[in-house]
């Protein structure tokens, strides 16, 4: 195979922003850290320089490797919460799910209303103290209190009132962002247990040692003596702590199996969570390839999210074939059958964007083809040709990642090489097409011919592309 540096376009980049915002901010890290690997390996299928470049954007955007800045008092308030945000929600609420989209509507409307007027009062004088370096933890505390007793009171107003209700997802500009808040409201009684998990586990851990997990299983016993709902939402923050979500099942397997923990009886229900939720998120990219593939194909979004699935599954199978847990790995499977399924209909999607780019005409005229012969009075748009070239890095990796998809390749291997054979074809018919043509008409053949080269460069071999070339420049200067 010959690979030539991959171009996105910026329609590509926007397209691929869109993918990106529905990530666990984990995630997207752990991202960012595999493109930066694939590059140092020497891998040539992704633009790995723009990719990186649109996802550094992306997170300092979003807030999560920020240029040091001076705390404030939104800051702070939203700091306990950050393991469950991601960039925007893709669909319906989840639960343990709160979008960055929605955290400055819902500052403002704290700021502003009526039922929250002492946490506004307790926000501004922690500014006040943060600017002029004064002691806060007691008016943090002040403000966490404020906020949670002044939204108790909000959510208590707007529950018996329904036009109430419609004022307020108004004011914040929609239910996605009124769940959040109600999400919020919940996660507020919690938030010392929060404090203590972020302090226990450093943001990004590989995974939890021994320790750690010990004092995860005191964090969560103590929790759900106070509530069962925080204590679920404690192991479901470690999705996000942790540098690979996967990686919590792991601790999952350490509560259910861990001995007879007296503090852990009656716990069951919050501990089976972590993994319902794990798997969720599991069926939820499975599903989102699914409904990808039944419409527009966009390769370079098809490929990040297939790999990332694939990362996910094989994620969760490793932690649950180390406890011999045969229930989810038939789950992770099926999952597997999914995305297999919507990864084939990509391939063919692929196929049929590179068909498009090699347009033919009835035989006859200067050539010597009887056959139909290649269409090069319009050259290919720049956009064309980015696509078909995406199009064809897909269905070169595609009988590997139908692999890692435990699917037979046999498939994705007969179209990937009928694309190499039809433009390895199309490319020398257009060679005949420029010997036989003269002036503009060679011009325009030759342009077609490189650009074709320029596609199906990661389906041929160097040595044929180089052929090709070689015979295409002699055929330009015949006479």
């Amino acid at each position: 195979m010959s690979a030539e540096t991959v171009i996105i376009s910026p329609r590509k980049r926007k397209q691929l922003a869109a993918f990106l915002a529905t990530l666990p901010e984990a995630a997207a890290l752990k991202l960012f850290a595999a493109l930066e690997l694939d590059r140092a390996a020497g891998g040539e299928a992704l633009p790995h320089d723009e990719l990186l470049g649109d996802l550094r954007a992306w997170l300092i955007e979003r807030g999560v490797a920020p240029p040091p800045r001076r705390p404030d008092a939104m800051r702070i308030f939203f700091k306990p919460f950050e393991d469950f945000f991601i960039g925007d929600h893709d669909g319906e609420k989840r639960t343990a799910r709160i979008a960055r989209t929605s955290l400055a509507p819902i500052w403002h409307l704290m700021m502003t209303e009526k039922a929250t007027g002492a946490a506004e009062v307790a926000a501004g004088a922690l500014d006040d103290a943060l600017r002029v370096g004064g002691k806060t933890k007691k008016l943090e505390r002040a403000m966490f209190l404020a906020a949670e007793a002044g939204l108790a009171r909000l959510f208590d107003e707007v529950q018996a009132d329904p036009a109430a209700r419609a004022a307020l997802v108004d004011a914040l500009g929609g239910q996605a962002v009124f769940d959040d808040l109600e999400e919020i409201r919940r996660l507020l009684t919690g938030i010392e247990y929060f404090k203590t998990l972020q302090a226990m586990a450093p943001d990004a851990s590989p995974s939890l040692n021994e320790e750690q997990l010990y004092d995860l299983r005191t964090l969560f016993s103590s929790a759900h003596k106070q509530s069962p709902a925080i204590a679920t939402y404690i192991l479901l923050a470690l999705k996000g702590r942790l540098e690979r979500p996967w990686r919590a099942l792991a601790a999952y397997y350490n509560l259910v199996r861990g001995g007879d923990d007296e503090r852990l009886e009656g716990a069951e229900e919050a501990v089976a969570a972590l993994p319902e939720s794990l798997f969720g998120d599991l069926e939820a990219l499975a599903r989102g390839l699914e409904r990808d593939g039944a419409g527009l194909l966009d390769a370079h979004a098809a490929m990040v999210r297939t790999n990332y699935f694939a990362d996910f599954a094989d994620g969760l199978a490793k932690e649950a074939e180390k406890a011999g847990d045969d229930v989810f790995l038939n789950r992770v499977e099926a999952c597997r059958g999914v995305a297999a399924v919507a990864f084939e209909r990509f391939a063919e999607q692929a196929l049929a964007v590179l068909r498009q780019t090699t347009p033919a005409r009835s035989g006859g005229g200067s050539s010597r083809l009887a056959a139909r012969r290649p269409d090069y009075a319009a050259a290919l748009s720049p956009a064309a040709v980015d696509d078909a070239t995406a199009a064809a890095v897909l269905i070169e990796s595609a009988p590997a990642t139908a692999r890692r998809l435990n699917a037979d390749p046999g498939y994705t291997s007969s179209i990937a090489q009928d694309a190499s054979d039809g433009l390895e074809t199309f490319a020398a018919d257009l060679v005949v097409e420029i010997r036989a043509a003269e002036g503009d008409a060679r011009k325009a053949a030759r342009r077609m011919f490189d650009q074709i080269l320029k596609i199906a460069a990661p389906l041929l071999d160097r040595d044929v592309v180089d052929q090709l070339r070689d015979r295409a420049t002699a055929a330009a200067v015949a006479v």
